[in-house]
């Protein structure tokens, strides 16, 4: 599934700015068949169209100031993602979000029906799509509209030094505009002493991904403690070639309105069927991936530092004080993350409550101790000292298989 914008330009009489009478066209906004800009009169005259009459500026300005947010793959936890509607203006626009997670574009489309606004919106949807593919299709309709700005020469807009900036920034200043705004800054605003302890801590761990992950995990305050803690971590282990078997390339369009343990249970059952484990085999987690631990203690909210090269190495670093329990359950939610699309570089394993998140989590708890298993084990016993035998079995938490019986075994 793939976004697409299609416009075609139309004159404008009688309308006075002239970023607004220059880009006024009919605009189409879709997710394959389902259109984000189906709509009908709410007097529910004239029939539904696939369009609507817009001036494409307000829209593509929108865009434009928040496209870092839309580009950043890690967010604060309050940040919702990047929606149309906030576009306004004086225009009806699709209640159209997009969220960015770890290179997954998490789409969600409303209908939308606001007075005074003269049209209704019809369609709802959810998507995943590829981020790539889609900020390829954001940037395309924002081009377009700062050509025919040109074009009609309208010079000097807010969207043309907006989409100027963004296009002319090196490394530097991309990585930084990243990094803002994972942290919910402007990055073209952001306060001195923030841009100084983001740069401050960017040039300790090297590297501006990891230091938009851990907006997902710690507060602003804590960035340079928590800059200790990964520059530790990231010389703690290096990663070894893997042992784990392929599992095929997972269609994430096809996760839209699918519970996120739904895709970690399927997928953690095909590797163990892989890895020729039996329903009350243990896994054996040691071997699959290197597993490290610092002197120090992970900052709160994180629970390991992931080292990756794609298909080639992966490894896992915890704090101090991490139990063994709470180590194997780390490193399988690693494999977990292998599992649901491998990735590369440096990531961090938070305990934000994202899809992507819980589809890890429950891809663990599958691996390590099986559903099956647990019911074969249990036996219809599901007394506290019953669960106990089984967790020691499984070399997990009591709680975890807790959890599996009241979701899995007993559901």
């Amino acid at each position: 599934m793939t976004l697409r914008f299609r416009w075609d330009w139309e004159s404008a009489p009688g309308v006075r700015l002239a970023e607004v009478a220059a880009t006024w066209c009919r605009l189409s906004i879709d997710l394959d068949d389902a259109s984000a800009t189906l709509v009908e009169q709410r007097d529910g005259s004239g029939g539904p169209r696939r369009s609507i009459d817009v001036s494409a500026y307000p829209l593509a300005e929108y865009l434009a100031v928040n496209w870092w947010r839309m580009s950043v793959p890690a967010h604060l936890q309050s940040d919702h993602g990047v929606r149309f509607a906030g576009a306004g203006s004086g225009f009806a626009w699709p209640d159209l979000t997009l969220r960015n997670d770890h290179g997954l574009m998490w789409v969600t489309l409303r209908s939308r029906d606001k007075a005074p606004e003269s049209v209704r919106f019809l369609t709802r949807a959810e998507a995943v799509l590829d981020a790539g593919a889609t900020l390829e299709a954001v940037a395309g309709f924002i081009d377009a509209t700062v050509r025919r700005l040109d074009d009609e020469g309208v010079k000097g807009t807010l969207l043309q030094e907006e989409w100027a900036a963004i296009q002319q920034a090196d490394t530097a200043e991309r990585d930084f505009c990243l990094v803002a705004a994972a942290w919910g800054q402007d990055p073209y605003d952001t306060p001195s002493d923030v841009a100084q302890l983001m740069l401050g801590a960017e040039r300790r761990i090297g590297s501006a991904e990891l230091l938009a992950d851990l907006a997902r995990a710690v507060p602003l305050g804590q960035l340079a403690e928590s800059a200790d803690w990964l520059l530790e971590a990231s010389g703690a282990e290096a990663p070894r070639r893997l042992e784990i078997p392929p599992l095929g390339p997972l269609d994430w369009s096809s996760a839209a309105g699918v519970a996120p343990w739904k895709i970690g249970y399927q997928r953690a059952r095909r590797l163990r069927h892989l890895l020729g484990l039996e329903p009350t085999a243990e896994a054996p987690i040691d071997d699959l991936l290197t597993v490290g631990q610092t002197v120090s203690r992970a900052p709160l909210n994180i629970d390991a530092l992931v080292q990756a090269d794609g298909e080639s190495s992966l490894s896992v670093v915890v704090g101090a004080g991490t139990s063994a329990t709470a180590k194997r359950f780390a490193s399988a939610r690693v494999i977990g993350r292998h599992g649901l699309a491998p990735v590369r570089g440096l990531s961090l394993l938070t305990r934000a409550t994202q899809y992507t998140e819980r589809a890890e989590r429950a891809f663990a708890a599958e691996l390590l101790a099986p559903a099956d298993g647990i019911a074969e084990l249990l036996d219809g016993d599901y007394s506290e000292d019953a669960l106990q035998r089984a967790a020691q079995h499984f070399g997990v938490n009591p709680m975890l298989v807790q959890h599996q019986v009241e979701n899995q075994v007993a559901a």
